[in-house]
This record gives structure tokens, C-alpha cells and sequence, in this order.
């Protein structure tokens, strides 16, 4: 048998069912997200329950207006079948089942404090104990002026910037992050959108040098005031996110987009899905 002649149609085939696969998986999991999202809102209607599921895979945020109604919602979805865990969102983010307890300890470790406070008052000062931070004072002007002056030299020392290979490769590593989501119609993270922010900071720590914009952007649902107001508050809250990871605030800037700058034209509800997204953009 001539392999020349076999060879090409066999690599055809293997490349056809190669694509085929790819876009059948990421129907399925379409799909699956779907049929999960209106089997848990039927399941939450029919518990009487007012609360909004969203999926990931098989992973449901449930967001509702307190608490409470947040967990027993939570409890709701996670019954449901195919539905592998669901995390609960209340208006100050996401809610842990034992957080119903937590006040109440609080409330009783509260009054212990300004008993034991007032039994160890400390004693009024007296002159020489008020006397002794201004000796301190004047006999360590020159130590303080020292010390200013060490820390401006410091402040002076100009910021190495980067090189454009350094820009170029913070700018690969920052594409390749996972879109950051949001509680629907709001700047509230999700929880995958907390692990992506945790992720970016990561990648941010690998590259030191750069200088990053964070831009928001919204789909077309909605008016433009309402689409650019969000937009802004959901690029401040993801720099006030990595700020709290651990990078420097003089390195971020944010802006927002609304629905100026779609990434697709929108035409279906993943059209919209692709259009709600946070980039980052390396400006330095």
C-alpha cells in the first residue's frame, strides 16, 4: 500500500474530528450552564424564594438582598440536580453558613473590654514624664533632620523603566487571565472573580517594572449613563482588589468603557456574556 497516497485524507480526518470535538464541548458546557440556571430559578420560585443564580460549569453564585435569604438560597440551588456547589452572595459579599453566629459572640466578648480598660487606667503624667518628649526633641534635631534627609535621597532615586521586551511579556501574561465577573449589575466580585484578581496580582508580582490600566467594559443592555457608571466602579473595585493583594497603587490606573468598545457585535447572550469584561492594558 502506498502511505503517500493513505496518509493525507487520514490527517484530514483526524484534524475534522479534532474541530468537532472542540465546539461540541463548548456547546455542552453551554448548554449545561443554561439547563442548570433555569432548573435552580424554578427550584427558588417554587421555594418562594427572590434570589439570581449564575453558573460556571456546574458552579452557582447565588445573590439575593440579605444574608439569610442568600443561604437559605444557596441551600435551594445546591439541592438541585447536577449542580456540584453554590456559594451565596448577600449585599456585603459572599456569605459563610456559620455567619449568623458571629454577632453574637461579638456582642458577648464586647462588655468584658471597657471593664478591664477602666480597672488598669493608666496614670495621669506627670511633669517630667510630660517634660521628657521635648528634651527628646531638641537633643535629636540633627538625628531627625539625618534621617529626612536619607529618605529623600531615597525618594530621589529615579524608577528603572522597563524594557519593551518586559512590556511586551507582562502584556502576554496579563491576556492570558480569565475574565474577572461581577454580581449581575453590579461592582460586587463573584468568587471566581476574587481567585482571578488573586491570579492578575500574581502575574503583576512576576513583572515589577510595568505600569498597568485596568478598563472596564459592559454590555449593550441598559442605557449608556448607566452601562459607563458601571463600568467605572467595577475597573476602581478590581484595582482596589489588587491593591489589597499586595501591589503598589502608583502602578494601577482604571477607566471605564461602558458600552463603547464591545469585543463582539451583540447578537446573542453569549455575544453580551464576552462583552462584559475587564482588560489590562500595560501603558508603561
Amino acid at each position: 500500500m502506498n502511505m503517500k497516497v493513505v496518509l493525507p485524507p487520514v490527517i484530514i480526518v483526524v484534524l475534522g474530528l479534532g474541530a468537532i470535538s472542540g465546539v461540541q464541548n463548548t456547546g455542552f458546557r453551554e448548554h449545561i450552564e443554561s439547563t442548570l440556571t433555569e432548573s435552580a430559578q424554578g427550584a427558588l420560585s417554587a421555594a418562594g424564594i427572590d434570589a439570581v443564580v449564575a453558573f460556571s460549569g456546574r458552579d452557582a453564585d447565588v445573590t439575593a438582598p440579605s444574608d439569610a435569604v442568600a443561604l437559605e438560597a444557596a441551600d435551594v440551588v445546591g439541592g438541585v440536580t447536577g449542580v456540584r456547589t453554590a456559594a451565596a452572595y448577600g449585599p456585603d459579599g459572599l456569605v459563610s453558613a456559620d455567619a449568623d453566629t458571629e454577632p453574637a459572640e461579638a456582642e458577648a466578648a464586647e462588655p468584658a473590654a471597657p471593664a478591664e480598660e477602666e480597672t488598669e487606667a493608666a496614670p495621669e503624667p506627670t511633669d517630667e514624664a510630660t517634660a521628657t518628649p521635648e528634651a527628646t526633641e531638641a537633643t535629636s534635631d540633627g538625628e531627625t533632620e539625618a534621617t529626612e534627609d536619607d529618605g529623600a535621597e531615597e525618594e530621589d532615586e529615579p524608577k528603572r523603566e522597563p524594557t519593551r521586551e518586559e512590556r511586551e511579556e507582562a502584556q502576554e501574561d496579563l491576556v492570558e487571565i480569565p475574565n474577572i465577573t461581577f454580581v449581575t449589575d453590579s461592582a460586587e466580585l463573584t468568587e471566581h472573580g476574587r481567585k482571578v484578581v488573586r491570579k492578575a496580582a500574581e502575574v503583576l508580582a512576576e513583572h515589577p517594572e510595568v505600569e498597568v490600566r485596568i478598563e472596564g467594559h459592559t454590555d449593550s443592555v441598559g442605557t449608556d449613563e448607566h452601562n459607563q457608571d458601571l463600568s467605572e466602579r467595577r475597573a476602581e473595585k478590581v484595582v482596589d482588589e489588587l491593591v489589597k493583594q499586595g501591589v503598589e497603587r502608583d502602578r494601577l490606573t482604571w477607566k471605564g468603557f461602558g458600552e463603547s468598545d464591545p469585543l463582539v457585535v451583540p447578537r446573542t447572550f453569549d455575544d453580551l456574556e464576552k462583552n462584559r469584561r475587564v482588560e489590562f492594558d500595560v501603558t508603561n
